[in-house]
């Protein structure tokens, strides 16, 4: 289990004895990501599936180059119009994670890749936005569509299921790799994103050389890219 380093405790005062408090703990195994939160377990949360997700994304040369700053929040999350467990923000180069308990209390059966929403999904949900923030890292112009980096970010967040529920969502979605010609979109993303994420991975896990599509990834400069 990762461990954590404690940087700052944060005070604020009110008039009456009460105090409020927010813990920053640095990951000792992965030492460039933040996690503020008040819950040391959410912390180590996000820290394993970090490490998981950097693990994955260092075999395609990409890697962290700054701090990823994590917040875990208790507020629901609106990215691009649309209710969201995670949220990346490239201006503050900062991560937003609604905790645990609160995505399972903001529906009444919160669902990731057509499963329930649970602790293994926590982790690739965490894997995904790490993913974001690698991503922006290692850009060579901005900004990257949405459509390359939500091809990295989901091909990741199954890489850090175990092998048991990625095989069981790949047997789900029923679907094969992104083909030659093929456009990758956030439309088909908004779409049918459980089936992007199993195309993405099984395309980028069964490329003989993965790190020249990559690079093309990153110099996208349109909504979509074209698969050679």
């Amino acid at each position: 289990m990762p461990r954590l380093i404690p940087l700052l405790l944060a005070l604020s005062f009110l008039q009456f004895p009460a105090l409020a408090f927010s813990l920053e703990h640095r990951c000792e195994e992965q030492p460039e990501v933040v996690v503020s939160t008040d819950d040391p377990e959410a912390a180590v949360e996000v820290c394993h599936a970090a490490r998981q997700a950097i693990s994955f994304l260092a075999q395609f040369d990409l890697i962290p180059k700054r701090k990823i700053n994590f917040k875990i929040t208790d507020e629901n999350i609106v990215s691009h119009g649309y209710s969201a467990f995670g949220s990346y923000d490239s201006r503050s180069d900062s991560i937003q994670l609604m905790s645990y308990a609160d995505i399972l209390n903001s529906s009444e059966r919160p669902q990731m890749y057509g499963e329930p929403f649970d602790k293994v999904h926590y982790r690739g949900a965490i894997a995904h936005e790490v993913t974001h923030a690698v991503v922006q890292h290692n850009l060579k112009s901005k900004p990257l569509s949405t459509g390359p980096q939500e091809y990295l970010a989901h091909a990741t967040q199954l890489a850090v299921l175990p092998e048991a529920r990625r095989a069981a969502v790949i047997r789900a979605m029923d679907i094969g790799a992104w083909e030659s010609g093929d456009a990758i979109s956030d439309i088909y993303m908004a779409i049918e994103p459980g089936k992007f994420a199993v195309k993405s991975y099984k395309h980028l896990t069964g490329l003989l050389e993965p790190l020249s599509f990559v690079q093309i990834l990153l110099n996208a400069k349109w909504f979509y890219v074209y698969v050679p």
